[in-house]
């Protein structure tokens, strides 16, 4: 950047807004201005180049910028930039690329088209690069303005940050290898760390050459069971690396003590994720599944998709028509509108019927691949002391739409009916977490509670 005439503005986020300082020089030509914004320590760069000015009076007279309301998060909107010229150069249009958040994926532009010294007349339109490819990028973020002589470039540092400059990975990933066995290997938690060393901290990984369509979640709840969480791990690893997927592996520890509460436990490790980053779609995944066919895309769509159709405990094939249980995936919009799973059946048995329940009542329908996309083997086991049947769960499910809109997401809250531990585990991000069971039943509504105790009495 030549360094005469520059002017240089430093922005700084500060409580949703943007705070300038700016550092005029005393030179009577301007070769070239570059704009830096931090959002979040996410750093974006916009440089106009080649503004010649005769006899400038200010080559930087304002620069402000306030914010707007976009998803429910502040996202930068250029309100205002000054420019006084006395010979005829206007830039015509300014374009920002930023991070929305800390932890999201998302790049918006910003465009402030026929930006000129009267800004109070400039538009604004947003519009999302999340689904563009590189070549619709760089001809949104490379405009070269012809009835000037001003020219724009952008850029982003140290890159494009989550997608790394890549356009979208093919709809169907070339790496696929189709129907697999499982891997029954015995190998050490260590020996995976190194193994699987293209895993980012907290148990993250997305393709090195291409943006995946989706950020995925996946939700493990687990307890007592360490040798079928590595096994399926060692499978699962390397099944979403050939998909081509950007996920996170979020292992929902509970802690012994209490009884076995696993719809609980997938509504904790949907809000406790949530608070570590932004995802679009969250697998919810038991720990003695794996997958035999990395055709079985694990990706969200427009209705809630059941994954693990043909399980060989029931000969390949679908348990019963109504079966919503072992792995399903979910949008982050799907699973809020139809406020998550019941933290109500303590216990063995019901959750997932009660989960399909609450789709359906919202409207959705229940997808799924074809069986033979869809094989999972199931690892042989004991049930777990401390998640006998839970008796209530036949007559909860008979009130399932009843409870839908007061039991989930909404009636769950960290250090009130649980407290939680987080650590990076390398592989995966491990939440251990304490539930009180009795007293997410004792809060349960009145109608609720005279119900179970019917029963418990009889």
């Amino acid at each position: 950047m030549d360094g005469r005439g520059l002017r240089r503005i430093t922005s700084i986020a500060r409580h949703g807004f943007i705070r300038i300082s700016s550092n005029i020089t005393h030179r009577t030509t301007c070769h070239s201005l570059r704009l830096c914004t931090s959002w979040f320590q996410r750093i974006a760069c916009v440089s106009i180049k080649s503004l010649p000015m005769t006899k400038i009076k200010n080559c930087l007279s304002l620069a402000a910028a306030r914010a707007v309301l976009i998803a429910g998060l502040l996202c930068f909107a250029v309100m205002s930039l000054g420019v006084t010229f006395i010979a005829k150069t206007t830039v015509t249009s300014l374009v920002c690329v930023m991070n929305k958040s800390d932890k999201d994926v998302d790049m918006t532009v910003l465009r402030v088209p026929r930006l000129s010294t009267d800004y109070d007349e400039a538009s604004l339109d947003v519009m999302s690069l999340r689904n563009q490819s590189q070549q619709q990028k760089k001809k949104i973020l490379s405009t070269k303005h012809t009835k000037s002589k001003s020219m724009l470039d952008l850029f982003v540092l140290p890159e494009l940050e989550e997608s790394g400059g890549h356009s979208l990975c093919p709809k169907m990933p070339p790496t696929l290898a189709g129907p697999s066995q499982t891997d029954t290997s015995l190998v050490s938690f260590r020996h995976m760390v190194q193994t699987f060393k293209h895993l980012h901290q907290n148990g993250r990984f997305r393709p090195s050459n291409c943006q995946a369509h989706q950020r995925l979640a996946v939700i493990i709840p687990f307890r007592n069971r360490k040798s079928h969480l590595l096994l399926l791990l060692y499978n699962l690893i390397p099944f979403l690396s050939r998909q081509q997927a950007d996920v996170t592996f979020f292992v929902i520890e509970q802690l012994p003590g209490d009884i076995f509460n696993k719809g609980a436990l997938l509504n904790i490790g949907y809000l406790e994720a949530l608070k570590l980053g932004q995802f679009d779609c969250f697998i919810f995944h038991d720990v003695d599944l794996v997958p035999l066919n990395d055709k079985n895309l694990y990706r969200c769509g427009d209705n809630p998709r059941h994954f693990s159709v043909a399980i060989n405990k029931f000969s390949y094939s679908l348990a019963y028509k109504g079966n919503f249980g072992g792995v399903v995936g979910l949008s982050t919009k799907q699973y809020s509108e139809v406020n998550g799973n019941s933290n109500l059946y303590i216990g063995w048995g019901g959750e997932d019927d009660d989960l399909l329940e609450r789709v359906t009542n919202k409207g959705y329908f229940i997808s799924r691949y074809t069986a033979e996309l869809s094989k999972y083997d199931m690892v042989n086991h004991t049930r777990d002391k401390g998640n006998e049947p839970n008796p209530f769960r036949v007559k909860l499910l008979e009130l399932a739409r009843v409870r839908q809109e007061v039991d989930g997401l909404n009636s769950i809250q960290n250090s009130i009916h649980y407290n939680r531990t987080i650590k990076d585990m390398a592989l995966f991000t491990l939440i251990t977490v304490d539930i009180d069971n009795d007293r997410l039943l004792s809060e349960a509504p009145n109608f609720i509670q005279d119900i179970l105790s019917s029963i418990e009495t009889l």
